[in-house]
C-alpha cells in the first residue's frame, strides 16, 4: 500500500559532510532543499566534533534521502572508531537514494577521502562535482527533483493509453552513471533552454566520432527530466535498418500495437497529449526513417525529439546543435587555467580513474595540455589516451601521440563496437559513404592542416565523379570535415587529427600517397613563391601573415616531402620565400630545421648560400649566435662576390646587430649601409626591418636621440605595410629610448601599446620583450612588486616558447633584474617573478595596463 503523508511529514533529506571547511556548500544544500519544501536533516542539529553516533544514526535512520558533499577534509575519528563520522554516514546509508557531490578543485584531498571516494563509485553510486556553492544549489535542486519524479512515476498508475512513465528511463540511468561528467557546462545551458522551450520539437546534436554526443545528449536528458513527464531512450545502434526504429520507439514509450492502427497512428495517439521528451541515439545509420520523426513531431503537440548523430536530419523545424570538442588550454594560460581546463580535467579524472598517479604540477599540466591539444579535444580520444598513463610516462605517450594513434588500446567493454577504438569509430562514418565521397575523403587525408576549396579541387579533383565542392559539403555534413576559420573571406575546412591518420591510411592502401604528397608539395611551394613575392612588392604585410599562419602545417608537410625526394633546391627555394613572414609569428623553426638538414646534404653554389641565410637568419631571430655567426659570414661574401645586394644586406642587418654589443661602432655601420641598400633598392618591407634594426641597436648603445629618427620612421612605415610585429617591436625600442631619456609617461604608453599589438598578432618572441622594458618603466617609477611580476611574466613566456634573451636586450636585463633583487631582496624577488611566471596572458595584460 502506498504511503500517504500529511503536509507536516515532508521528505527529510540527510545531508553528510564536514561542517567548517563546507560551510558555504552546507548553506547551498539547505536551500536547494528547502526550495522544494523538503526538510533538510543537517548537524548544525548537533552537537561536534563528533556527536553520539547513535544521535546520527537515528536521524540517518529516519531521513529518506541521503546527500554527501565532499571537500578535502575526511573528517574527525571518533575515539574508538575506525572511520572518520563521514564514512561512517555513507555506510550506514546503504539502501536509501544516495546522491554525492565531490567539490573541485581540492589539490589537498586527504587519502581517506580519495579512497573513500574510490569506493563510493565502485559500490555503483555516481557522483558529481561542482565548484561554486551557487553550482551546487542547482545540482542538488535538479536531481532531488528528478528523484521524486521517478520514485513517484515508480507508484503511480499509468493512464491506459499513455506511455509507460521512466524519468529517467533504465537505460539513460545506466549511461549516465557510466562515470563522471566532465565539461560541457556551456553546451549543456544552452541545450536546456533550447529542449526546454515548447516552440523547439526537434533538436540534432551533430559532430564526428568520439565527440561526445551521446554522453552530452544523455547529460541533458537527465537535467531537464523535471520539465518533461517521461523520458525515453533509443539506442539505434542497436538496429540494423530503418524500419526497425518505430517499433524500438513504440516499445520505448511502453506503446503497445493497436489493431487496426499503424505504428506511427498509435504513437501519436498515445503521445499526444503528453510532455514528453524522446532521445535518439546514433541515427546517422538509419537517416532514411527520418521522416517518420517529422511525422511524430507534426502530428503531436508536446513531444520533444532529441537526436545524436553523425550529420543533420534535414528537417523542418531541426534545430543543429553541432558539439564542439572540449577547450583544450592555450600556449599562453597560466598552470592554473590550464589545470582546469575542460581537455585536461577529462584527462586526469580518467587516469586518475584508471589508478594513475599524476602531481598535476606545471610540467605535467604543460604535457597534459600538450597531449590534450595533439587530440584536438577529443573526448574519445582523451579516454583512451588517459589510462595509458598507469605504463606511460606523460612524456612517453605524447611522444607515441605523435608518431601514431594506433597505439591505443580498446576502451572499456561496455562501449558500443564502433566506439571501443578510434579507428573503428571513424571507420563506422566512413563506410556510411557513398563511394565519391569515400574518394574524396580519402584524398583530403594530403592536407596537414586546414585548407581552401581551391587547393582541394587542385590537388585531389582529378578523376572523380562529382564536384570537389559539393564532396566537401557533404564530408562537412556528415561530420568528417569541419569548416574552419575563414581568411579574407575565402572558407576553410579542416580534419581532426584522429580523422585525418584514418584518411592517410586508406590513401596509403589505395596506392595513392606519393602521388597526391607530390602535387601537394608542389602547389604549396608556389604558394610560398607567391608569398615571397608579395613580401618585395609593396606588400601588406598583415594578410599574407594571417594566409601563411592557416598554411603553415601544410608548408611543413610539403618541407618534409621535398627533403624526403631529396629535392633540395625546392626545400631552400620555398624556406627563402616564406621565413619573413613566419618568423614573426613564432612559426619558423620547421624552416630552420628544413634548411639545417639542407646543409648536411650536398649542397652548393648559391643554393647552399640561401640556405646559410635562412638558417642563420632564423638562429639569429631565437638569439642563437653562435649558429648564426657560423653560418651568415660564408653567404653574405657569396652575395657580395655575385652582386646579390638584398641578399647580402639582409645578412648585414643580423652580423650587424650582433656586432653591437662588442663594436658599437662597426655594427652601426654595417646597419647604416644596409638601410642604404634597401632605400636605394626600393625595397619597403626590408628597408622598414633594417631602420627597426638600426634604432634598437642605438638604444643599446644609449644613443637615445639618434635612435628615436630611425625607429618612428620604421614605425611608420611598418603601420602602412600592417606589418603588427614590426610595429610592436619598433615600439619596444622607442620605449626604452624614452625610458632612458627619462620620459616615463610615453614610455609606459609605448611599451602598453606593443604588449597590446604583440598578444593581438601573435607576436610571441615580442611579448617578453615589452614585458622586460615595462618592468624596467615600473621600477623606476617605484612600484617594484609589479616590477618583478612583470619581469617574471617575461621569464614564464620565454619558458614556455624556449626562447632566450635577444642580444641586444641582454644588457638592458639583467640591469633590470639586477635592479629588483637589489631593491627587494633575493627572496622576494624569486617569490614575485614566479608569481609573475604562474600567470595567464590575459592576467599579465591587466597587471601591465595598471
Amino acid at each position: 500500500m502506498t504511503e500517504i503523508r500529511t503536509p507536516d511529514q515532508r521528505l527529510r533529506v540527510f545531508v553528510s559532510s564536514t561542517m567548517n571547511e563546507l560551510a558555504d556548500a552546507r548553506v547551498a544544500a539547505r536551500r536547494a532543499i528547502e526550495q522544494l519544501h523538503l526538510t533538510p536533516v543537517m548537524f548544525e542539529l548537533g552537537a561536534r566534533p563528533y556527536p553520539p553516533r547513535d544521535l546520527y544514526l537515528a536521524y540517518l535512520s529516519q531521513s529518506d534521502v541521503f546527500v554527501a558533499v565532499y571537500g578535502e577534509s575526511y573528517g574527525t575519528i571518533e575515539p574508538g572508531r575506525t572511520v572518520s563520522g563521514l564514512e561512517d554516514e555513507f555506510l550506514s546509508a546503504n539502501g536509501k537514494p544516495q546522491l554525492v557531490y565531490v567539490q573541485r578543485p581540492a589539490p589537498n584531498r586527504e587519502p581517506r577521502l580519495a579512497e573513500l571516494l574510490k569506493r563510493v563509485a565502485g559500490s555503483g553510486v555516481s557522483y558529481r562535482t561542482f565548484r561554486h556553492p551557487k553550482e551546487l544549489v542547482a545540482l542538488i535542486g535538479g536531481d532531488l527533483a528528478l528523484l521524486l519524479s521517478e520514485r513517484f512515476g515508480a507508484t503511480s498508475p499509468a493512464e491506459p493509453a499513455a506511455p509507460a512513465d521512466r524519468v529517467p528511463d533504465d537505460d539513460l540511468r545506466r549511461l549516465r552513471a557510466t562515470n563522471t561528467f566532465v565539461g560541457r557546462r556551456r553546451e549543456l545551458d544552452t541545450l536546456r533552454a533550447l529542449s526546454t522551450d515548447p516552440r523547439t520539437r526537434l533538436v540534432t546534436l551533430v559532430g564526428p566520432g568520439g565527440i561526445g554526443k551521446t554522453r552530452l545528449a544523455v547529460e541533458l536528458a537527465a537535467s531537464v527530466a523535471p520539465e518533461f513527464e517521461s523520458v525515453a531512450t533509443v539506442d539505434l545502434d542497436q538496429l540494423s535498418s530503418a524500419p526497425q526504429v518505430p517499433p524500438a520507439i513504440a516499445a520505448a514509450l511502453g506503446v503497445p500495437e493497436t489493431p487496426g492502427l499503424s505504428l506511427v497512428d498509435a504513437l501519436v495517439g498515445s503521445v499526444d497529449a503528453h510532455r514528453i521528451l524522446l532521445l535518439l541515439d546514433s541515427f546517422e545509420h538509419v537517416v532514411d526513417v527520418a521522416p517518420v520523426i517529422a511525422e511524430l513531431v507534426t502530428r503531436t503537440s508536446r513531444l520533444t525529439v532529441l537526436v545524436t548523430s553523425r550529420e543533420p536530419l534535414h528537417l523542418s523545424g531541426e534545430h543543429v546543435f553541432e558539439v564542439p570538442s572540449l577547450g583544450v588550454p592555450d600556449w599562453s594560460d597560466s598552470t592554473d587555467h590550464a589545470k582546469h581546463s575542460e581537455a585536461v580535467e577529462l584527462f586526469a579524472d580518467r587516469a586518475a580513474a584508471a589508478g594513475a598517479h599524476l602531481r598535476l604540477d606545471d610540467a605535467e599540466v604543460r604535457t597534459i595540455s600538450d597531449i590534450c591539444r595533439r587530440l584536438d579535444g577529443l573526448p574519445l580520444a582523451i579516454e583512451l589516451a588517459a589510462p595509458r598513463t598507469r605504463m606511460l610516462e606523460l612524456d612517453d605517450l605524447l611522444a607515441r601521440l605523435d608518431r601514431s594513434f594506433d597505439m591505443f588500446a580498446p576502451g572499456a567493454r561496455d562501449l558500443p563496437s564502433r566506439q571501443r577504438t578510434l579507428h573503428s569509430t571513424i571507420a563506422w562514418s566512413y563506410d556510411l559513404l557513398d563511394r565519391a565521397d569515400q574518394l574524396l575523403f580519402t584524398r583530403l587525408g594530403v592536407f596537414a592542416g586546414s585548407f581552401r576549396l581551391e587547393a582541394a579541387e587542385t590537388i585531389c579533383g582529378a578523376d572523380l565523379d562529382a564536384p570537389v565542392f559539393d564532396g566537401i559539403s557533404s564530408l562537412v555534413d556528415k561530420a568528417l570535415l569541419r569548416p574552419d576559420h575563414s581568411i579574407h573571406g575565402e572558407p576553410r575546412f579542416a580534419m581532426l587529427q584522429v580523422v585525418r591518420e584514418f584518411a592517410t591510411g586508406r590513401l596509403t592502401d589505395a596506392g595513392e600517397a606519393d602521388q597526391l604528397r607530390q602535387r601537394h608539395a608542389e602547389y604549396f611551394r608556389q604558394q610560398t613563391l607567391d608569398v615571397g613575392a608579395a613580401v618585395a612588392d609593396h606588400p601588406r604585410i598583415r594578410p599574407l601573415v594571417q594566409q601563411c599562419v592557416a598554411d603553415h602545417d601544410n608548408f611543413r608537410a610539403a618541407l618534409e616531402w621535398f627533403l624526403s625526394t631529396d629535392d633540395t633546391d625546392s626545400t631552400v627555394r620555398m624556406g627563402l620565400a616564406i621565413w619573413p613572414v613566419l618568423f614573426t609569428q613564432g612559426l619558423a623553426s620547421d624552416v630552420e630545421d628544413a634548411m639545417d638538414r639542407a646543409l648536411a646534404s650536398s649542397l652548393t653554389g648559391d643554393t647552399r648560400a640561401y640556405a646559410q641565410l635562412v638558417l642563420g637568419m632564423m638562429a639569429f631571430l631565437r638569439a642563437d649566435y653562435d649558429r648564426a655567426s657560423e653560418v651568415l659570414p660564408p653567404a653574405r661574401e657569396r652575395f657580395v662576390a655575385q652582386g646579390a645586394e638584398r641578399e647580402a644586406a639582409t645578412a648585414s642587418v643580423a652580423l650587424g646587430l650582433m656586432r653591437v654589443p662588442t663594436d658599437p661602432d662597426g655594427g652601426e655601420r654595417q646597419l647604416s649601409a644596409a638601410v642604404d641598400t634597401f632605400r636605394r633598392l626600393a625595397e619597403p618591407w626590408w628597408l622598414m626591418f633594417a631602420l627597426c634594426a638600426l634604432g634598437s641597436a642605438r638604444v643599446t648603445m644609449r644613443h637615445e636621440a639618434d635612435a628615436i629618427p630611425p625607429l618612428e620612421e620604421s614605425g611608420r612605415r611598418a603601420l602602412e605595410l600592417e606589418d603588427d610585429v614590426l610595429v610592436s617591436n619598433g615600439l619596444v625600442a622607442l620605449g626604452w629610448a624614452h625610458l632612458r631619456q627619462g620620459d616615463l609617461a610615453v614610455a609606459g604608453k609605448e611599451l602598453g601599446d606593443a604588449l597590446r599589438r604583440a598578444v593581438t598578432f601573435g607576436s610571441r618572441e615580442t611579448i617578453p620583450r615589452a614585458l622586460d622594458a615595462l618592468a624596467a618603466v615600473a621600477e623606476r617609477s617605484g612600484d617594484t612588486d609589479r616590477a618583478a611580476t612583470l619581469f617574471g611574466a617575461g621569464l614564464g613566456v620565454r619558458g614556455t616558447l624556449g626562447s632566450d634573451v635577444w642580444g641586444i636586450d641582454q644588457e638592458a636585463h639583467a640591469e633590470t633584474a639586477e635592479r629588483l633583487r637589489s631593491r627587494l631582496g633575493d627572496e622576494p624577488y624569486r617569490r614575485l617573478t614566479a608569481r609573475g611566471a604562474s600567470l595567464a596572458l590575459d592576467d599579465v595584460l591587466e597587471l601591465a595596463s595598471g
